[in-house]
């Protein structure tokens, strides 16, 4: 063998071993060295689970250390960091995700970091560490760009389709409802288990326990019924109101374009089904409403904060139910309220620890505005909205203590969460119930000596009748509006009484009270007017609709009868009383008699308007051509009088004759009213003193 040939298989063999030990070596090395997850004290420094906008970077670098089987950091250490998937769409726009490097050595702390630009697509991304046998893999997830605002928008969209919606439905069934509701209201009795049961039919009809108890507020200051009944009627009603949470908790929302096509086919089909098509549309959009808190608010999820702060709720019930109550004072909605907590329960982002003090903050909140509106209300009206706020009050002081035994409880009705959270809804109001029901009376007399009546209460001139809440069950509203024009008429008649026995008795204190009842008068007319300007508004049936416009003549000619007796009948006898006039026996016997005689056919014409009843009403328009052949006849004897010289006749001459001239006016409004009554049971114009009064 030669030189050579020695050499070069020495060669060969060194090498060998050479090798032999490096890979053995690298061997030894890539058993020892380990991929961990970075920690500074109890901080996860790795990056992992972060969220980021599309096509932007993410708030902090992906980043591993490498260790060996001591927990020694290596340095040095090659680290390959790739994709391993992401949607699939960004391959289609070409917006792949992008590392700033593919290949990174670690540092002398044995760490390897590499920035992420996330792709143009909305999802998960997921990235893998290697290196030797070792690897990791990091999820990220990327948002819309500025998902905040959608987050915000997407929030505030929901409420608003969820009111609107609520509104739109609890509409249609008003008008489903219709005159049925207010015979229902009408005749509620002393039972306090049946007042229940009506306050929770009214309120699932309403869809609204703040819509209920503002109607209960507005009745109670008529005297239509009493403190103890509006009260039994208004736990019934917190009751009713959980009805809509018990709704949304089923997983309707995936339906909600199904139901608000029906809805709106079923409103344009035909006139029958409308006002069930317009409820059915309504509740379409509040299940929709459902669904875009659910996946507006999903987002919410990844930040920590969020969580937290909902936790807290639980932690601290306080804040839950001042936040709660504060937001459903807003909006005017607890349902709202809870519909978004069942919202945030179907994305997993509320517990049902956090949304028990919620439904008491809802509950509590939702009494606010009844109690606002009872403040130009009357007494007994400040009383049941008192009496309702401290039912809610007392509820979630009593519950407060013993939060997590309702918790462990409610948590046993269902195992759905949603269903949890409407059936705490539900008990809450069962109990507040079963609570106070057997109470009633003693509260009654509680709430009469906490609240006395004042001297000012019995001045007020506001309407009593009036009620914008069921301005959308127009058979309702109508009626309501009718009260209010009879009272308006009963005002008129008082007014009209004492007219004649001050002018007799030249009494000057009460003179003045009758002209100040003018203002009453007055104020009754601009309400109604408004009142009835709001409800010609709405779609209203052929009869409401003649009905609506007779009010409005009614409370015009009701109005000049005010104007007459303060403006011109009270000037007369101040007159009379100034200057110290004596009637003649036989011109004052005249004007009482007419007087009566006019009187008594306004009280025919209230009448006839109080119960739309044509033939009183023909009657009254048949005393037009009466009051015109007396006022002939009158005028003819106070001038024989003035004839024969009587001094009484002479010197009360002006004032006579305009008395019973104004009085003749008065028949003629009268009349009037008739007339307006007839057209309102009429289908086809009528004539009117030979002008067609349209």
């Amino acid at each position: 063998m030669s030189m050579l040939t020695l050499i070069t298989a020495k060669r060969i063999i060194l090498t060998a071993l050479v090798l032999v030990v490096s890979i053995g070596w690298a061997q030894v090395n890539q058993t020892e060295i380990k991929l961990v997850r970075p920690f500074i004290g109890e901080t996860d420094m790795s990056g992992d689970g972060q969220v980021g906008e599309v096509m932007s970077g993410l708030p902090k670098p992906l980043m591993v250390q490498v260790q060996n089987q001591q927990g020694v950091p290596v340095a040095e250490q090659e680290v390959r960091f790739s994709v391993l998937s992401e949607p699939s769409e960004n391959v289609f726009t070409r917006k792949q995700a992008v590392l700033s490097d593919e290949i990174v050595k670690t540092d002398n702390s044995g760490y390897a970091r590499v920035d992420l630009q996330v792709g143009g697509t909305v999802g998960e991304y997921r990235i893998i560490a290697q290196t030797c046998n070792e690897s990791y893999i990091f999820s990220v997830t990327a948002l819309h760009k500025r998902w905040y605002l959608m987050v915000i928008f997407g929030l505030a969209g929901g409420l608003c389709f969820f009111l609107f919606g609520l509104y739109y439905g609890s509409k249609g069934l008003r008008r489903m409802a219709g005159s049925s509701l207010r015979e229902i209201v009408f005749n509620l009795t002393r039972r306090r288990i049946l007042g229940v049961s009506i306050g929770m039919l009214i309120t699932m009809i309403f869809q609204s326990s703040t819509a209920t108890s503002v109607l209960l507020i507005s009745f109670a200051s008529t005297g239509l019924i009493g403190l103890s009944q509006a009260l039994a009627v208004i736990l019934g009603a917190d009751v009713g109101t959980t009805f809509t949470a018990q709704i949304l908790a089923f997983k309707l929302y995936d339906y909600a374009l199904f139901i608000i096509i029906a809805g709106f086919l079923l409103m344009n089909a035909h006139k029958k089904v409308k006002d069930l098509g317009q409820a059915i549309f309504g509740f379409g959009l509040v299940f929709f409403a459902i669904k875009m808190v659910f996946e507006t608010s999903a987002p919410l999820k990844y930040f920590p904060g969020f969580t937290e702060t909902i936790v807290s709720f639980g932690n601290y019930p306080v804040l839950g139910i001042i936040i709660s109550m504060i937001f459903t004072f807003l909006v005017h909605s607890s349902a709202a309220t809870i519909g978004i907590a069942v919202g945030l329960a179907f994305s997993g982002l509320i517990g049902l620890q956090a949304a028990i003090p919620i439904i008491l903050g809802a509950n509590l909140g939702t009494s606010f505005s009844p109690l606002i509106a009872s403040f130009k209300a009357s007494i007994e009206a400040r009383r049941v909205a008192i009496g309702h706020t401290l039912f809610k009050l007392l509820t979630v002081i009593i519950l407060l203590p013993f939060l997590n035994v309702l918790t462990d409880l409610v948590s046993q009705t269902a195992a759905f969460l949603p269903r949890q959270i409407a059936n705490a809804h539900t008990l809450i109001n069962i109990f507040a119930t079963a609570l106070f029901l057997p109470f009633l009376k003693p509260y009654e007399k509680l709430l009469r000596r906490l609240i006395p009546e004042r001297p000012a209460d019995k001045l007020k001139i506001a309407p009593i009748y009036l009620d914008d809440t069921i301005l959308d069950a127009p058979a309702m509203a109508l009626a309501q509006a009718h009260r209010e024009v009879l009272h308006m008429g009963d005002l008129v008649l008082d007014m009209f009484a004492k007219s004649l026995p001050v002018f007799i008795n030249n009494d000057k204190e009460a003179r003045k009270i009758v002209a100040m009842a003018d203002d009453k008068v007055d104020s009754l007319e601009k309400n109604i007017t408004a009142y009835l300007t709001k409800m010609s508004a709405s779609e209203l049936s052929p009869e409401l609709s003649r009905r609506n416009v007779a009010l409005f003549y009614v409370i015009n000619d009701l109005e000049h009868i005010g104007d007459i007796i303060s403006k011109s009948l009270m000037s007369y006898t101040k007159k009379k009383i100034d200057n110290n006039l004596m009637f003649s026996e036989q011109g004052l016997a005249e004007i009482s008699e007419f007087h009566q005689q006019v009187y008594h056919g306004l009280r025919k014409a209230m009448a006839a308007l109080s119960t739309w009843d044509k033939d009183l009403a023909q009657q009254v328009v048949d005393c037009r051509e009466f009051g015109n052949v007396r006022l002939q006849e009158l005028h003819n004897a106070h001038l024989q009088r003035l004839r024969a010289g009587l001094k009484e006749s002479i010197d009360t001459s002006t004032i006579h004759l305009d008395f019973i001239a104004d009085l003749e006016r008065i028949n003629f409004h009268c009349a009037k009213i008739g007339f307006a009554v007839l057209q309102a049971l009429s289908q086809t114009p009528i004539v009117f003193n030979s002008k067609e009064i349209s």
